[in-house]
């Protein structure tokens, strides 16, 4: 989204406003009061360790995988992916956390440069961290699910004393 506005000397892109419509969207659709009390504290934890990692990756390069930004999307993916498991919620807690965590870098450098939220970059690191955080979540889903089908036939194999039977 190229499209832009001055909102009280703060330039905001298109997609900070379509993101912060559609996390708050799924939050008024979610059933449960802790449930969005939950996904609010998950947003502000990854809004958190967007900024931090932005702010130091580059003093500890020995943790950067391919790049900067496949380090920050992978491990806040990872964390999205871990501790929230229905795709819209995490999709959601994805979008608020990153909104918090461009809100908190552009306010720590408005000095040096022009208060800008929701830029291309910041786009393309939504879409990257979006991407690692479905895989990681369907990656932990199938590990799980392997994880009870192996430990279902050892239990059958043991109580019957013999090889399991293909389903």
């Amino acid at each position: 989204m190229r499209w832009s506005t001055d909102w009280g000397g703060i330039r905001v892109f298109g997609c900070t406003l379509l993101l912060l419509a559609g996390s708050l969207w799924v939050m008024v659709r979610t059933p449960s009061f802790l449930y969005r009390f939950h996904l609010l504290s998950i947003a502000l934890l990854l809004g958190s360790v967007y900024f931090f990692m932005r702010e130091t990756l580059h003093l500890m390069p020995a943790v950067i995988w391919f790049s900067s930004e496949w380090t920050v999307a992978a491990s806040v993916g990872f964390l999205a992916a871990a501790l929230l498991r229905w795709p819209p919620l995490q999709i959601a807690g994805l979008s608020l956390g990153l909104l918090i965590g461009d809100v908190m870098s552009a306010c720590a450098h408005r000095e040096q440069m022009a208060m800008t939220l929701g830029q291309t970059e910041f786009q393309d690191v939504w879409w990257l961290t979006a991407f690692a955080a479905r895989g990681c979540s369907l990656l932990l889903e199938g590990t799980v699910a392997g994880t009870k089908l192996v430990f279902n036939r050892m239990r059958q194999m043991v109580r019957s004393g013999r090889e399991p039977e293909n389903d």
